[in-house]
């Protein structure tokens, strides 16, 4: 599995398959860490922000998660990858090989929806335990290691539910752990998954700032990030 860097940040440009066949591989070799989705707003703060750059650099999967990293990816390595919707992609495969997991995070509302929507349209999956993100990081690292899932997944929020990641994990908790960022919020009805002409375009971005206005304050990095990208082509391409 062959990791590239994109500003210096590291990432697996992969496809969805490719995706499904390395969470498997690390399922079935308890291979344990943690997944971090790599977008725009990562990429460009990882060398400006030192605990953002050592989670990073201890996890286990930097993916593709947004238009900024592929593009990335095809203009640097000439590497067709895609954004990968790993939390759907990982509820997939937990329940096509029934595999034990954890989640926590959300509003205890959205929370409770999210997890009644989930074991009625994946049955195979058994939910060995699940807190909202009101429970403390300490009373969930508790419940983890007691219930030994394969797969944890974090709907904390980004990057907090990848430094909790790390700490599980420094800690030695023996599980597979991964973010969710707002996917529970999509499954639970409260937001809309962005329709395929936003995704295939890379204006998920767009579509997600619609729904959610507040985040225009993380997306005023987009620019900076594209700069920074069309200033390292520029040197790369000028030191040749």
């Amino acid at each position: 599995m062959e990791t590239n860097e994109i500003l210096g940040c590291p990432i697996n440009l992969v496809d969805s398959d490719m995706a499904r066949e390395h969470i498997n591989s690390f399922v079935e070799s308890k291979r344990f860490g943690y997944f971090v989705a790599i977008n725009a707003e990562k990429i460009y703060r990882y060398r400006k922000d030192e605990q953002l750059k050592s989670v990073v650099d201890a996890s286990l999967y930097p993916y593709p998660d947004g238009a900024g990293a592929v593009i990335s990816g095809r203009l640097f390595f000439g590497m067709k990858s895609e954004k990968i919707n790993m939390p759907i992609l990982a509820l997939e495969e937990a329940n096509a090989n029934g595999w034990r997991v954890f989640i926590y995070g959300a509003q205890e509302d959205v929370h409770n929806d999210a997890i009644g929507k989930i074991k009625i349209k994946y049955p195979n999956i058994q939910i060995v335990g699940n807190m909202h993100g009101y429970h403390s990081q300490e009373s969930a690292m508790e419940s983890i290691a007691q219930s030994k899932p394969q797969l944890v997944m974090l709907a904390l929020g980004s990057p907090r539910q990848e430094f909790f990641a790390n700490k599980c994990t420094v800690a030695g908790l023996e599980s597979i752990f991964i973010g969710c960022g707002g996917a529970l919020d999509i499954i639970s009805g409260r937001l809309n998954r962005a329709p395929s002409f936003f995704v295939d375009n890379g204006l998920e971005w767009f579509y997600r700032l619609v729904q959610e206005p507040w985040r225009w304050k993380r997306q005023r990095v987009l620019p900076l990030f594209l700069f920074a990208i069309m200033k390292e082509k520029l040197f790369k391409t000028k030191s040749k």
